[in-house]
């Protein structure tokens, strides 16, 4: 852990988010969420820094699924930064028009990229420069594995040392495991199979196809459109869940499957998965991934989850049921994972790899 030096001044750094997290803040000082989706915005003052969340004020006001509030989503960067006037730097994953707009109060800005190779990729010409020059004109860009970082730096040409990665956090002290199972205890399996996501990149196809035939129960945690065409047997349920049951059906599973398309597919991000997957380790839960670059730094086939071909039903049919078959396989999946969760994978931790960076951008 870097530290500044005692007598530093603090610095005022500016966390702005696609959507509104005022609510989710009191939330988390409630103990009623998790407080992942902050990026380390309430871990950052050992740090020597005031993390700050905004809301882009344009969004703040037009509110409501209408024709102005479109209109105010896609303006909100550009007003951006006259509202941070009393901002050091900027960390934020918006990077349409604002890192640029930044440029004329010299707002030094640090982008993270959640999405933006994928969205990169599919962009037509005009909007792929546009988001380029974005990019470029960010002080640094954090990514959240090597394999993202490595693609933003080929795609855009970035300097590589202005891209650096930092292994996304959650709330481990929120998603933790239930009493017995650290030890190897078992909770009930109910269901037996639990897939969390509400990313198009989600593969529930797969899923299906592949748990059917075990005669398990299994429910699906994201939204109706991840299902959407698919034909879920009676033992096959799927719907969203607020964020306090969902903790309780982690605790319940008898194995947490993150199913995925493979890298390159046109729909969702390259980064997604990821939160499920670290909730599903904080929780000490035996986990089925499918592989994608991006999930190489978070586990290791056989150590923190057993690692699938992508797309592939038999080899995910044979994961899970090696996980519910083999309760010593189960618990000590669960507890590496949990333990890799702790030893670099928390919140705190986040806070700690994006805050020099912060302070660079800031010429502090």
């Amino acid at each position: 852990m870097v530290l500044p030096e005692p007598g530093a001044p603090r610095l005022r750094v500016a966390f702005v988010f696609p959507n509104p997290r005022a609510e989710l803040a009191a939330a988390v000082a409630r103990g009623e969420a998790p407080d992942s989706t902050l990026l380390g915005q309430n871990h950052v003052a050992p740090h020597g820094i005031d993390g700050i969340l905004h809301d882009p004020w344009l969004t703040r006001r037009v509110k409501g699924d209408t024709a102005l509030h479109r209109v105010a989503w896609n303006l909100r960067e550009v007003l951006l930064p006259f509202e941070l006037t009393d901002a050091d730097a900027v960390f934020t994953p918006l990077a349409a028009v604002f890192p640029l707009v930044a440029r004329v109060r010299r707002l030094p800005v640090v982008v993270v990229n959640y999405g933006l190779c994928l969205i990169h990729e599919r962009a037509g010409t005009a909007r792929r420069r546009l988001l380029a020059a974005n990019i470029r004109a960010a002080r640094s860009v954090v990514c959240l594995g090597e394999s993202q970082r490595l693609q933003l730096i080929e795609q855009v040409g970035l300097d590589p040392a202005r891209v650096h990665t930092v292994l996304l956090g959650i709330d481990h002290e929120w998603f933790r495991p239930r009493p017995g199972t650290e030890a190897g205890g078992a909770p009930p399996a109910d269901p037996a199979v639990l897939a969390v996501g509400k990313d198009l990149a989600r593969d529930y196809g797969t899923l299906v196809e592949a748990v059917a035939p075990l005669g398990v129960r299994a429910h699906i945690a994201g939204y109706r459109r991840n299902v959407t065409g698919l034909e879920l047997p009676p033992a096959i349920t799927a719907g969203d869940m607020p964020i306090g049951e969902l903790r309780e059906a982690y605790a319940r599973a008898g194995c947490v499957v993150v199913p995925q398309f493979r890298d390159g597919y046109r729909y969702g991000s390259e980064g997604g998965g990821l939160t499920a997957l670290l909730e599903a380790m904080a929780m000490g839960r035996p986990l089925v991934v499918s592989d994608r670059g991006i999930t190489r730094d978070y586990v290791r086939d056989g150590v923190e989850a057993l690692v699938v071909p992508p797309e592939d039903p038999a080899a995910l049919r044979e994961a899970v049921a090696r996980v519910l078959g083999d309760p010593a396989l189960a618990a000590r999946l669960g507890a590496a994972a949990r333990a890799r969760v702790e030893s670099g994978l928390t919140s705190g931790h986040f806070a700690a790899g994006i805050a020099p960076l912060l302070r660079a951008a800031a010429g502090r």
